[in-house]
């Protein structure tokens, strides 16, 4: 069971300069503040900058991304001064005092990176099988729906329930945490992905975080240095 958070948002096009300088991701990195519309802009910490983002609220405001997330439609200044619109549900999410919150579930939640796959807990909305319709079973297979485009399901029972997740960095998919799930992850590495399908059911769900935890060592997430007074838009 997954889910696909790419993003396709011809809204602006930041991309990271060739040959931009990498550091190994640490806990105490820091994302640009403002709204990432892709994965891409996360990976390269290139977002829409508060100072494109028009409203009447203080950027500084530790209130702001979350009273922005509410409204209907966010305004924003494009490459060429154009004002264009947004709707919430078309981000991936925002970083606020440098830190990453991801939309999942209908709402945005605070993301803590642990590597190329992060375990971290969200919540999710799951719908009524009997009443499932055709039109909305193409993007998402499975009982939960992520709402990264905006969407609206067609289902007509609808529950909000927690659950742990596993978020692929490299791919920008997101996986239950199930031992299932984290072998479609670890099959890009076969020696790791060897051994954990010679253990036990047991062992494998006591493991999982293990194996985790390798995975990172073996396969270090970069990231793109800070440099001081470089703007996020410049290429």
């Amino acid at each position: 069971m997954l889910f696909i958070l790419l993003l396709l948002f011809p809204l602006l096009s930041i991309q990271d300069p060739p040959g931009a300088e990498l550091v190994l991701y640490s806990p105490d990195y820091e994302f640009r503040d403002g709204i990432y519309m892709n994965s891409e802009m996360v990976k390269t910490n290139r977002p829409i900058p508060p100072s494109r983002i028009i409203s009447d609220r203080d950027n500084f405001d530790n209130q702001f991304y979350e009273d922005l997330m509410k409204k209907e439609f966010i305004a924003i200044s494009n490459d060429q001064g154009v004002r264009e619109s947004v709707k919430p549900g078309q981000l991936w999410g925002y970083a606020s005092r440098g830190e990453l919150y991801l939309q999942i579930g209908n709402s945005f939640q605070k993301l803590i990176l642990e590597g190329n796959i992060s375990r971290f807990m969200a919540a999710a909305t799951t719908y009524d099988e009997r009443t499932r319709k055709q039109l909305d079973s193409g993007a998402y297979p499975s009982r939960y729906y992520y709402r990264p485009y905006g969407r609206r399901p067609s289902y007509s029972y609808a529950t909000m329930a927690r659950g742990q997740y596993l978020l692929d960095f490299e791919t920008n998919i997101l996986y239950n945490d199930s031992p299932e799930d984290l072998k479609k992850i670890l099959i890009r590495d076969t020696e790791l992905l060897m051994e954990y399908e010679a253990l036990k059911r047991g062992q494998q769900k006591k493991r999982k975080l293990e194996f985790i935890q390798r995975y990172n060592e073996r396969h270090p997430l970069y990231v793109p240095v800070i440099k001081t007074g470089l703007s996020p838009q410049t290429n």
